[in-house]
C-alpha cells in the first residue's frame, strides 16, 4: 500500500513510510474531557505525504526524522481537508531497518512540501 492509496474512513493495512519530521508533543483535551498527549509525525513515501497522529502519553518516543516505519492496522480520516492517519485501538508501528527501498528525506522533500506540511 502507498500513501496515495489511503482513503478517509478506511483501514491502513500495511504501509511502509519514512518519517520526515516529528512535531513536539502537546497536551490536548479529548471530546470526553480527558487530557492526553498528541504527537504529530509527518510521513512520506514516493506517492505523497500525510500526518500520523499518535495519541497517548509516551507514544512515539522512539521515532525521529529519517527512520522507516511500517504501519499495520491503522486508520485514516479526513481532518481539515487532509487525510491523516492514526493507529486507533489495534494499530501499531514497527521501526524497520533502512534498506533503501523508501526514498531518503531529501528525495521525498519535494513530494512532502508540495502535498502536506505540519501546521502549528
Amino acid at each position: 500500500m502507498k500513501l496515495s492509496e489511503v482513503e478517509p474512513g478506511k483501514n491502513v493495512t500495511d504501509l511502509i513510510v519514512r518519517i520526515i519530521s516529528v512535531a513536539p508533543p502537546r497536551i490536548v483535551q479529548t471530546r470526553a474531557g480527558r487530557k492526553t498527549m498528541l504527537k504529530e509525525v509527518l510521513i512520506a513515501d514516493d506517492s505523497g505525504s500525510s500526518i500520523l497522529s499518535l495519541w497517548g502519553f509516551n507514544e512515539g518516543t522512539d521515532l525521529s526524522a529519517g527512520k522507516v516505519i511500517k504501519i499495520e492496522d491503522g486508520w485514516a480520516k479526513e481532518w481539515q481537508g487532509k487525510v491523516q492517519l492514526s493507529l486507533g485501538r489495534s494499530g501499531k508501528y514497527e521501526i524497520l531497518e533502512d534498506d533503501g527501498s523508501v526514498p531518503s528525506i531529501s528525495q521525498l522533500g519535494a513530494v512532502s512540501q508540495s502535498k502536506t506540511a505540519i501546521e502549528e
